[in-house]
């Protein structure tokens, strides 16, 4: 009874974060794409970025590794690997399902949100919301997280956020993405991630 007892706890935790992420996600771009002050703040940070030589090749040398399909292919299916060796394959399509669902969301976001025209200088209409590069990496990290044992998520937990961090900085160093851009993708990553911990039936705080 105890063991049956701590999965319902972690899926209604994680049942209840998908709806305050998805929340957070509408609101960073319902002020940082629908205001003028969302607007400026963005463009602001957008071009107090470092863009010299060597800042702007290790941003663009990151994010072709990043943006290759055949490198985040292979990583995926290392990582679903993994997880059938470890006797948790339900968790590792539950964190592959999130990857695909993260990557074709973040795509799917940037075609239907509209971007208006609010005068804001320097600023387009170009919709970059949410970050592509930013959401595979998120994706990425989401699908290990899940895969992995609870005592072993913080180990690989830090360095994968740093690394997601890192990508998002890429992104805005290389001119491609604003600052909402980035907090955009890693919400709706996380908001994958939930949902697909919530569907493989993982006690999402257990340790």
């Amino acid at each position: 009874m105890l063991e049956t007892s701590r999965p319902s706890r972690g899926v209604r935790g994680d049942a209840v974060l998908v709806p305050v992420l998805l929340l957070a996600l509408v609101a960073t771009c319902a002020l940082f794409v629908w205001t003028p002050f969302g607007q400026q703040l963005d463009q602001h940070l957008f071009d107090r970025a470092d863009r010299g030589s060597a800042a702007l090749s290790w941003a663009t040398s990151l994010l072709a590794v990043v943006g290759d399909p055949l490198v985040l292919v292979g990583l995926l299916a290392a990582v679903v690997a993994v997880g059938a060796l470890g006797g948790r394959l339900r968790p590792a399509l539950a964190g592959a399902a999130a990857f695909a669902a993260t990557v074709a969301g973040a795509r799917l976001l940037k075609v239907l949100l509209p971007r208006p025209d609010l005068d804001v200088a320097g600023s387009t209409t170009h919709n970059s919301f949410p970050s592509g590069h930013v959401a595979a990496a998120a994706g990425l990290l989401v699908a290990v997280l899940l895969t992995l044992p609870p005592r072993a998520r913080w180990w690989c937990a830090v360095p994968g956020a740093v690394g997601v961090a890192a990508v998002g900085a890429a992104t805005v160093v290389a001119g491609w993405h604003r600052l909402s851009d980035v907090v955009g993708a890693v919400l709706w990553a996380a908001a994958c991630g939930c949902a697909a911990s919530w569907w493989s039936g993982q006690p999402g705080r257990r340790v």
